[in-house]
């Protein structure tokens, strides 16, 4: 093979890495019970430092392997000990559809999104004080599946939210880091059934997801408890069994 061929099918590689993945039908469609949608982070401000010697590339493919429907991975650096570049990697190792979760508040993270093709990104309705006036329309015209996250009842009226497919309700209050799932069972109990609602934060066994299941979620976003964990593929099964 010449070199210029090398070229050629390095390309047709890296576009098919480009390519975006279903995040909404990967949660809406598993067939044996509650999505789980696997996060990687290296810490935390809550629980403080969460990877110990682990390789985060091997764990999100262990996630894969053990039945995750989708991945999360924190890309805040400072806060959380993410970056871009590791989501990068995980998306190349694996075939799952991908989350950016991050602080969006600026339109140049959705050009950072795009860049790592990110199949879904956060967007936290409790910034939208410090959006940058243009991240809301560019936010409606990006070919990313956005996932709207609300932490209060008062969030739920505000229109880009009522406008958002797929909401988020996060059990952690943002500023005291303390979380509550009754809480947000209540806030989720408010959704109209047509959106597709996700319960972020607070899992620790599969009581809380039932309380989130009985309260209408479709899917789960667990992080902490599968980063601790020394049986995935057991943890994985025992949530999504809800």
């Amino acid at each position: 093979m010449s070199i210029l061929e090398n070229i050629v099918e390095n390309k047709k590689q890296e576009l098919q890495l480009s390519k975006k993945r279903d995040f909404i039908s990967a949660i809406t469609k598993s067939k044996d019970g509650m999505a789980v949608i696997a996060e990687i982070k290296k810490k935390s401000p809550s629980a403080g430092e969460l990877v110990g010697d682990q390789n985060l590339i091997n764990k999100a493919i262990e996630y894969e392997i053990a039945g995750a429907n989708a991945l999360s991975v924190v890309t805040d650096e400072k806060f959380f000990g993410g970056s871009f570049e590791l989501f990068h990697q995980i998306r190349k190792a694996t075939s799952l559809p991908v989350l950016m979760k991050d602080f969006i508040i600026h339109p140049l993270q959705l050009v950072q999104a795009e860049a790592i093709a990110a199949d879904a990104i956060l967007i936290i309705a409790a910034l939208h004080k410090d959006f940058h006036p243009e991240l809301i329309s560019k936010i409606a015209n990006t070919k990313i599946t956005s996932v709207v996250e609300v932490a209060s009842k008062d969030e739920l009226s505000l229109p880009f939210v009522q406008q958002s497919h797929v909401i988020g309700v996060n059990a952690r209050n943002l500023h005291t880091f303390e979380v509550d799932i009754e809480r947000a069972c209540s806030i989720i109990r408010k959704i109209p059934k047509d959106k597709i609602i996700i319960g972020f934060s607070g899992i620790r066994s599969e009581e809380e997801v039932k309380k989130y299941k009985d309260a209408g979620v479709r899917a789960v976003l667990v992080g902490e408890m599968l980063m601790k964990s020394d049986n995935v593929e057991q943890g994985i099964k025992l949530l999504k069994k809800i």
